[in-house]
C-alpha cells in the first residue's frame, strides 16, 4: 500500500502503523497505533494494539513490557466500561504479576477487577476476582484468615439470586461461602 497518499490523516497513520506493527511484529509500533487510537476514543481498537503488543512481548520473554502494556488496555477497559475485558485483561494482567511474584501488583489488579465488578452490580464476578486476591495473599507468604471481601460479594450474590427466584443459585452461593471460610480458616 502506498500509504503516503493519505499521510496526513490520522485514521490512515493509524493504519500504516497497524500494518507495519503487524508485518514487522513490532510492539514499538502496536504501541504507537494504541495510543493514538485510545487517545481519539477507539477504545476497543487501543486494547487491540495494547494486547498485541504485550502477546509480542511475552514471546520475547519481555515480560515487564508486557505487564505495562496488558495493564494500558486494562486501564482503557475500564474507561470504557467493558466489563468482560475488564476481566479477561485484568486476570491476565495478575497472571504475570503472579509469574514474576509481584504479590502486591498482582493483589491490587484483582481488587480493581473485584471493585469495578461490584459497581456494576456483577456479584459474582466481584467475589471471584477477591477470591483470587486472597489466594494471592496466600500464595505470597501471609495468611488470608481475615481478607473477608469475598464473603460479603457472595452474600450479595445470595440477595441478587433470591430475588431473582433463582434459589439454587442462592444456595450454591451460601454454601460457597462455607467452603471459602473452610479454604481459608476463616472462623467467623
Amino acid at each position: 500500500m502506498d500509504w503516503d497518499k493519505v499521510k496526513e490523516d490520522t485514521y490512515y497513520k493509524c493504519r500504516k502503523l497497524e500494518s507495519d506493527a503487524r508485518h514487522d511484529a513490532d510492539p514499538d509500533k502496536w504501541e504507537e497505533y494504541a495510543d493514538i487510537k485510545s487517545i481519539k476514543g477507539s477504545y476497543v481498537l487501543g486494547i487491540y494494539g495494547y494486547m498485541n503488543a504485550a502477546s509480542l512481548s511475552e514471546v520475547k520473554k519481555e515480560i515487564d513490557k508486557a505487564i505495562s502494556y496488558y495493564k494500558k488496555s486494562f486501564k482503557i477497559a475500564i474507561k470504557a466500561k467493558y466489563k468482560e475485558l475488564i476481566v479477561i485483561l485484568g486476570y491476565k494482567t495478575a497472571q504475570l504479576y503472579e509469574k514474576e511474584k509481584k504479590w502486591a501488583a498482582c493483589i491490587n489488579v484483582y481488587e480493581e477487577v473485584a471493585q469495578f465488578c461490584d459497581t456494576q452490580g456483577e456479584h459474582f464476578l466481584s467475589a471471584d476476582a477477591y477470591e483470587h486476591a486472597a489466594e494471592m495473599i496466600v500464595l505470597s507468604g501471609k495468611d488470608a484468615a481475615n481478607y473477608t471481601k469475598p464473603i460479603d460479594l457472595w452474600k450479595r450474590n445470595i440477595t441478587h439470586w433470591e430475588e431473582e427466584d433463582h434459589i439454587h443459585d442462592a444456595v450454591w452461593s451460601r454454601e460457597h461461602i462455607e467452603l471459602y471460610k473452610k479454604l481459608f480458616g476463616i472462623k467467623k
